[in-house]
């Protein structure tokens, strides 16, 4: 097994895991707020951290699962002009579609690095009472967004080595010409 497929692969499992993840942080959030709740209602009181922590752990949930959607084909995208192209068309389309995706994902990596990077060396924290230190929440965005950029070169070189010749067509572009034809 070459080291591309293996990286594909490991890609694939980290989707998985990070999903999971997600799961639980999900499950956290909604015990976050469930104590909110029942404290405003019941004790006319607040926790004073359920909405910047949900906010939190929202984002954190989104960009754990960027890497599933993205290895999974769920981001949505318009398939009017894609659909019509052949088997290696459609390769060439995801593969030229997955390199743009990421660069642009490459500048969010640093726009966020840099962030992350700022409120380590300034000790930023936040406005609200807990004043969590702001490099906590933020150290996901660069973390998340390098992993899916290389999700994004690893498809979109696989795609174009397909649109090429290169490699075999894999089943799903297969099976997807297949059914919208």
């Amino acid at each position: 097994m070459s080291w591309w497929f293996r990286l594909g692969k490991g890609l694939d499992w980290l989707g998985d895991f990070f999903v999971a993840a997600s799961s639980l942080i999900l499950l956290l959030m909604m015990v976050l707020l469930g104590v909110e709740i029942g404290d405003r209602a019941l004790f006319k009181t607040s926790t004073q951290i359920a909405d910047e922590y949900s906010g939190y752990l929202f984002t954190w949930m989104t960009l754990c699962c960027f890497l599933y959607a993205q290895r999974t084909d769920r981001f949505l995208r318009v398939d009017a002009f894609r659909n019509r192209l052949g088997p290696r068309g459609r390769a060439l389309v995801d593969g030229v579609a997955a390199v743009l995706a990421a660069a642009l994902t490459a500048v969010l990596v640093y726009a966020t690095w840099a962030t992350f990077k700022a409120s380590l060396q300034f000790g930023s924290v936040s406005i609200q009472p807990s004043q969590t230190p702001l490099a906590i929440p933020q150290a996901i965005m660069p973390f998340g967004l390098a992993l899916l950029t290389l999700a994004f070169t690893h498809s979109g070189v696989t795609s174009l080595l397909q649109a090429f010749g290169r490699l075999p067509l894999s089943t799903p572009v297969a099976a997807a010409s297949a059914s919208h034809e």
